[in-house]
C-alpha cells in the first residue's frame, strides 16, 4: 500500500507545489517569530532542529546552482542580495514543517523502497540501465555526501510526498469549471478599425515661448541632467603585461602535448539505427534494406523496438556500445552494418555521413598557445604588481606618482554618467570591467582610491574629482527638443480628439461607413482577435482589446496603439464563440491548471496551520554569521 501511495503521489504535481509553497512561505513571511537565543541552531520548528551544516550544505547548494544560471561563481555579498541566504531558510523551515506533520501521523517508508527509489536514479545507473554501487558512491562523493545522510535525505523526502499527496489527491477541478474557463479564453471577436495616425495631424500651431516654457517644468524629469562625475583612473591587468612576457618554443611544445586533447577533433558519424530482440529478426530486416527496401518502412515493423526514434545522430565511438563501435567505424558513408549485437539486442546501423577526425598542428596553434602562456604568466606579474602598487599607496604616494613608477597610464574624463556616457551622450571609453562604475559612483568625492580586482581578473584605482549634482537643463539648452516633444503631444492630443469624435457619432445613432467616408478614411476589418493576444493587428493594444470585449455587437471603443503613435476607433462586427468540444486535450490540460491552484490553496492552508501548531524561532545570531 506504502507504495502505491509513493507511485500516487510522487507525482510532478506535488514536487512543484512543494516549490511553490516555499516561495509562499516566503511571500508570508514568519512574522515575529523571528528572535535570538543560545541555541546555536540555525532555526527551530517544533521538535526540529535546522543545524548549521544542515544550513551551510543547503545554502551552498543554492548558491551552486545560481552561479550556474547566471555563469559566475557569486561570493557570499552577491548571494546576500539575490536573498539566497532567505531563500534557503525558508525551504528549510517550510521542509521542516511537512516533517513534524509526517511524524505526528507516523508516516515511514521501508528500507526496501529506498533502495528501489535509488537503484531507479538515472544518475547512479551504467550506460546498460543498471545500477552501479560505485557510480552511486562517486557521484555521491563529488556532492560531498555519502550514502547514508542522502539515504536519510531521501527517506525525509518521501515521507514529505506521502503527506502532501494524501492531502491533494481528493484535488478535483469539475470539468464545467474547465470548460467556462475555455470559452472565456479562447472566444474571439471581428471588429471594423479606423486608424487616426498621429502623424497625420498637419495643423498643429507654432509653440510660443510661455507654451515651451510651461511644458518644460510639466516635464522637467525628461530634460534633467543626470549627475555627473569626473574621473581619473588607472588599470592593472594582465594583457597589459602580456606582450613583454617571455616564453620559449619548448613551453609551448610542452603545453600543446599536455593539452592535446583540445586540439584533437574525434572522427564522428550520423546514424540511424534499427533494434530487434533476436538475430533471426535482425537478419530478417537487413535483406529487406540490402533487397532495396526503404529504411523508413523497414523501421514500421513492430519488431523493431525502436519504431520511428530511429536517428542516433552524429556520435563518436565511445557513444556507442563497446560491442559495436568497431563494426560501425569500419563501415564508410551511405551504408549499411550487417546486423551486430551488443547488451540491449540486435542492431542495423545505417552511416549517412562521416565526420573525419583530424589534429591541429604545433604549428597552426603555435601563436595562440604562445598568448596563453604568456597571459597566464602575466597573470601572476599582475598580482604582484597589485601589492607593490598598494603599499606604494598606502605609504603616502599619489595616484599619479605611483602610475608614473610602475609605467601605468592614468586616465581621466572630464564628465562621466551612471550609464557611461559624457554630457554630449557620447559613450565615454572606460575600462571594461563589470565593478568600475559600481565603485566610480560609490565613491566619495576627493577620497584616496583603493585598488579593486574585478571578476574578470583586471585590477583598478579610480579616484573622483568633482561631482555635478543632477540639474535641470535651461529651455533655450533644449528648446529644440522641447518643441519636438510639445510638437508630438499636440498631435496625439488632436488624433486622440478625432478618434473620441467619431465614438460619440456612432453612440448618437450616425453611420459608421457614412460618417467614415465624410472624413476621407477607410475602413479594415481585422482578422480574429483573441481577448488577450492580437498578434495579427499591429494597431490593436491591450486597451483596445478590454473595450471590444466588454462590448456588445454594433459597440464602439478607441484606444492607442502600444508604440503611442496612432489612435483607433474600433466597432464590433461579430463574436466567434468558443467550442470546448473540438479541443478535448486543452480542456484536460485546463483541468489539470486548475486543479494546481486547487492543490495549492489546500496546502497553503494546511501549511497556515502548521505554522500555529508549530513554533517556529530563527536565530538571527547564528544566520547572521553563517551568510
Amino acid at each position: 500500500m506504502l507504495d502505491t501511495l509513493r507511485r500516487g503521489t510522487g507525482s510532478w504535481l506535488v514536487k512543484i507545489l512543494l516549490g511553490l509553497l516555499v516561495l509562499s512561505f516566503a511571500a508570508w513571511g514568519i512574522g515575529d517569530v523571528f528572535s535570538g537565543g543560545g541555541d546555536t541552531s540555525v532555526a527551530t520548528v517544533g521538535e526540529t532542529k535546522i543545524t548549521p551544516n544542515e544550513y551551510q550544505d543547503a545554502f551552498q547548494s543554492r548558491v551552486r546552482q545560481m552561479s550556474a544560471r547566471y555563469g559566475k561563481q557569486l561570493n557570499n555579498d552577491e548571494a546576500r542580495q539575490l536573498g539566497i541566504g532567505e531563500q534557503t531558510l525558508q525551504q528549510l523551515v517550510t521542509s521542516a514543517l511537512w516533517d513534524e506533520a509526517a511524524n505526528q501521523f507516523k508516516l515511514a517508508v521501508p528500507d526496501n523502497v529506498i533502495g528501489n527509489e535509488i537503484r531507479a536514479n538515472r544518475a547512479f545507473q551504467d550506460e546498460s540501465g543498471n545500477f552501479n554501487k560505485l557510480q552511486y558512491e562517486g557521484v555521491l562523493r563529488n556532492a560531498g555526501m555519502n550514502p547514508t545522510y542522502y539515504e536519510h535525505l531521501t527517506r525525509n523526502e518521501m515521507r514529505r510526498q506521502q503527506l502532501l499527496g494524501a492531502m491533494v489527491s481528493g484535488a478535483i477541478a469539475p470539468k464545467r469549471m474547465a470548460e467556462a474557463l475555455y470559452l472565456y479564453r479562447e472566444e474571439k471577436r471581428i471588429a471594423e478599425i479606423v486608424v487616426f495616425a498621429n502623424n497625420a495631424v498637419t495643423d498643429t500651431p507654432i509653440p510660443d515661448t510661455a507654451a515651451l516654457a510651461k511644458f518644460h517644468a510639466d516635464k522637467k524629469v525628461r530634460y534633467t541632467a543626470p549627475e555627473y562625475r569626473a574621473l581619473t583612473w588607472l588599470t592593472l591587468s594582465a594583457e597589459d603585461l602580456a606582450d613583454d612576457v617571455v616564453v620559449t618554443d619548448e613551453e609551448i611544445a610542452a603545453d600543446y602535448e599536455n593539452r592535446i586533447d583540445e586540439f584533437t577533433t574525434i572522427e564522428t558519424r550520423d546514424l540511424d539505427q534499427l533494434q530487434y530482440a533476436t538475430e533471426e529478426d535482425a537478419k530478417f530486416a537487413h535483406g529487406l534494406l540490402m533487397g532495396g527496401g526503404k529504411f523508413e518502412e523497414v523501421a514500421k515493423d513492430p519488431k523493431n523496438r525502436l519504431g520511428d526514434n530511429t536517428a542516433l545522430g552524429l556520435r563518436s565511438k565511445k557513444d556507442l556500445p563497446e560491442a559495436n563501435r568497431e563494426v560501425v567505424f569500419a563501415a564508410p558513408a551511405n551504408t549499411l552494418t550487417e546486423p551486430v549485437k551488443s547488451l540491449f539486442g540486435w542492431h542495423i546501423y545505417r552511416v549517412k555521413t562521416v565526420v573525419p577526425g583530424n589534429v591541429r598542428s604545433l604549428a597552426v596553434m603555435y601563436d595562440e598557445i604562445k598568448k596563453t602562456l604568456q597571459l597566464n604568466k602575466a597573470g601572476e606579474l599582475v598580482y604582484d604588481q597589485s601589492t607593490k602598487l598598494e603599499d606604494e599607496l598606502a605609504g603616502g604616494a599619489s595616484l599619479k606618482d605611483s602610475a608614473l613608477r610602475y609605467d601605468l597610464k592614468l586616465m581621466t574624463a572630464a564628465a562621466v554618467d551612471a550609464g557611461g556616457k559624457n554630457e554630449a551622450g557620447t559613450v565615454v571609453p572606460l575600462p571594461k570591467v563589470p565593478e568600475f562604475i559600481g565603485t566610480a559612483f560609490s565613491t566619495e568625492e576627493g577620497a584616496e582610491p583603493r585598488l579593486v580586482e574585478s571578476q574578470v581578473g583586471v585590477y583598478f584605482m579610480v579616484r573622483v574629482d568633482g561631482i555635478t549634482a543632477p540639474a535641470l537643463r535651461p529651455l533655450e539648452s533644449v528648446r529644440a527638443l522641447v518643441v519636438t516633444d510639445w510638437t508630438a503631444e499636440q498631435k496625439d492630443q488632436a488624433a486622440g480628439k478625432k478618434a473620441a469624435a467619431l465614438v460619440k457619432l456612432m453612440k448618437d445613432g450616425g453611420d459608421f461607413a457614412a460618417e467614415v467616408g465624410k472624413l476621407g478614411m477607410t475602413i479594415k476589418e481585422t482578422k480574429p482577435v483573441g481577448r488577450f493576444r492580437a498578434e495579427s493587428e499591429p494597431d490593436m493594444s491591450f486597451e483596445l482589446l478590454a473595450g471590444l470585449f466588454k462590448a456588445k455587437t454594433g459597440g464602439m471603443a478607441t484606444a492607442p496603439n502600444q508604440a503611442g503613435t496612432v489612435h483607433v476607433v474600433a466597432r464590433l462586427k461579430s463574436v466567434l464563440p468558443a467550442s470546448p468540444g473540438k479541443n478535448p486535450k486543452l480542456i484536460e490540460a485546463l483541468q489539470a491548471q486548475l486543479r494546481g491552484g486547487i492543490s495549492g490553496d489546500i496546502m497553503e492552508q494546511y501549511r497556515a496551520v502548521l505554522q500555529k501548531e508549530y513554533k517556529v524561532t530563527v536565530n538571527r545570531t547564528i544566520l547572521d554569521q553563517l551568510q
